[in-house]
């Protein structure tokens, strides 16, 4: 009986022979003197071997675009106070929202999730930064407009 939660428990080493065969008359492959020569290439097993197959997420195309755009975005969005301003950023932002909402809805590993999440905090922080120094720049303009007026009309132009 293998057990779920630990299944290495029932493995035997690779220079052990494996056990004799249930059907009469079968084969039992010889055991070779160097550990791990009696696996075949490309993935299968001969007798005797436990298979394991890939994790699910490895081989979906879905979870591994997301991972990949997960970097871009945070890359743009890093790249955003040098070129783009908040429109990129901004877009960051959104993207990176919806492919977080992407990863949970996928039941994306761990890994996929915090990666979209990760890019959804950089692009909001740089959003935010962005938005900041835009206000900045309207409250000192208008203080100087303010201020210019003030002096202008004291001055008596």
């Amino acid at each position: 009986m293998s057990d779920p939660v630990n299944p290495f428990t029932q493995q035997a080493p690779d220079t052990e022979a494996p056990a004799a065969s249930a059907t009469p008359g079968a084969e039992i492959p010889e055991a070779s003197a160097t550990p791990g020569a009696n696996q075949q290439a490309f993935g299968q097993q001969q007798y005797g071997q436990q298979a394991y197959a890939q994790p699910m997420y490895a081989v979906n195309p879905a979870v591994e675009k997301i991972r990949s755009n997960a970097s871009t975005a945070r890359l743009l969005a890093i790249l955003s106070f040098l070129f783009g301003g908040l429109l990129l950023s901004g877009g960051m932002w959104f993207w990176a929202n919806n492919m977080l909402q992407e990863a949970q809805m996928l039941g994306a590993p761990i890994d996929v999730v915090d990666q979209a999440r990760s890019a959804q905090s950089t692009a909001k922080i740089c959003s935010i930064i962005h938005i900041v120094f835009i206000v900045a720049g309207l409250v000192i303009g208008v203080i100087f407009l303010v201020l210019g007026l003030f002096i202008a009309g004291a001055a008596g132009y």
